[in-house]
């Protein structure tokens, strides 16, 4: 008897264990990391799309580096349909920046530096000299599993929303 409920009781907190790992995996976000985060997306979409109607590479360029420094599995475009909509694309998104930069050799050569992820080379960055590079992706220790998009309401009121 004492066998049996020893074994059920290890059987249940093993399952436990189980679901608080599955917890820790996608941490939630605070109210406040919400906001934060809310604005930081809506500037990116403001960049990214005004990168694309004025066709400058060097917004464009600035809209990947903020892309790349959001801990999220993507950021839905605007016009798409909520949570299933294309998303804004790193590659995607630097292929714009060198169509914009056609012909200007410096530009060009920016966007190549860039386009090569900095995990898998070694990019100018601080080697002690106190100089920076030109490019440094950020690492964040914990990351989201969803992708931003927005909700309105029927009286034209929007919000961000960061949603599976």
């Amino acid at each position: 008897m004492v066998f049996i409920c020893a074994s059920s009781f290890t059987t249940v907190w093993a399952e436990e264990k189980k679901t608080d790992a599955k917890k820790e995996a996608a941490p939630a976000m605070t109210d406040k990391e919400k906001a934060e985060y809310a604005k930081k997306v809506d500037l990116f979409i403001q960049l990214a799309t005004y990168g694309e109607t004025q066709k400058d590479p060097l917004v464009m360029l600035s809209a990947v580096k903020m892309l790349d420094a959001l801990p999220f599995k993507g950021i839905i475009k605007p016009g798409q349909p909520e949570k299933r909509g294309a998303c804004y694309e790193r590659e995607a998104l630097l292929n714009e920046a060198k169509q914009f930069a056609a012909g200007d050799k410096e530009l060009l050569a920016v966007i190549a530096k860039v386009q090569t992820p900095p995990e898998k080379i070694a990019v100018r960055g601080h080697h002690g000299g106190g100089h920076h590079g030109y490019y440094e992706r950020h690492h964040y220790s914990r990351h989201y599993d969803c992708n931003w998009y927005r909700v309105c309401n029927q009286f034209g009121d929007c919000e961000l929303v960061c949603g599976r």
